[in-house]
């Protein structure tokens, strides 16, 4: 009769652990941003939640005989074991699933702004068009696009919004300037940075997750064209800060 409770157990625990993990898959969907494309989101529920079903059939049969050999051999002892223990995983899982979840940084309730400044050279703007007052450029002659990278690849993207009224010039040198909101907190962020004709980018000394530095302006970096230039005024140089997102 033991035995029989305990398959009773394991049936139960494994509806638990199915049901438990239907749940958390549906919920990780959209925490993850798991595409629908050719079922990939409907795969992944429709795995975990075997794989839920048969961790909660073993896991509940075990913490079910367990129970019997320990605590009592009455049948509520093993019912209670194999359903507690089944509760306990999914918690455990639900807490790192819960935790490697990708949010959008914040700061006292409110979002996070990466202002960006670029600064020209001194002789211009290094041979590509266009030329002049970059105020007066076209939209499509200012692009700042701020990347999130994880393993050398690509996992989300954020266009620069360009404040022309602070654009300005100090010592002959133009500087513009940018404003992108913080969109994720994995991965490392590059910035590809297009004027005119000019593609560049460099990669900022920064990381997702608000560090109090960078709420004051980093050092005049050059960026990865920049490199090669004899002096620091030849070269087209950025600098960063965070700011509370503007309401």
């Amino acid at each position: 009769m033991s035995w029989f409770i305990t398959l009773v157990s394991g049936v139960l625990g494994m509806a638990l652990g199915a049901i438990g993990m239907f749940a958390m898959a549906n919920a990780c969907v959209s925490w993850y941003r798991i595409s629908s494309f050719e079922g990939n989101s409907g795969y992944f529920v429709i795995g975990l939640s075997l794989l839920g079903a048969i961790g909660g059939f073993v896991l509940s049969m075990i913490a079910a005989r367990l129970a019997y050999a320990n605590i009592s051999p009455e049948w509520y002892s093993q019912f209670g074991g194999a359903i507690g223990v089944v509760f306990i995983a999914l918690a455990i899982i639900l807490a790192f699933a819960y935790g490697g979840v990708d949010r959008v940084p914040e700061l006292d309730g409110q979002g996070i702004d990466s202002v960006w400044e670029v600064r020209l050279p001194v002789d211009g703007p290094d041979g590509f068009a266009p030329s002049g007052d970059p105020r007066t450029w076209p939209d499509g002659d200012l692009r700042l696009e701020l990347v999130s990278v994880t393993n050398h690849k690509p996992r989300g993207s954020c266009i620069a919004v360009f404040d022309r009224e602070a654009f300005r010039q100090e010592d002959g040198q133009w500087i513009i300037v940018a404003r992108v909101p913080l969109f994720t907190s994995k991965g490392e962020f590059c910035v590809n940075l297009k004027l005119g004709e000019r593609d560049d980018g460099f990669w900022p000394a920064m990381r997702p997750t608000p560090h109090a530095s960078y709420f004051r302006w980093s050092g005049w970096t050059r960026t990865n064209k920049g490199a090669d230039k004899e002096s620091d005024t030849l070269a087209m140089m950025y600098r960063f800060k965070f700011e509370k997102a503007i309401k």
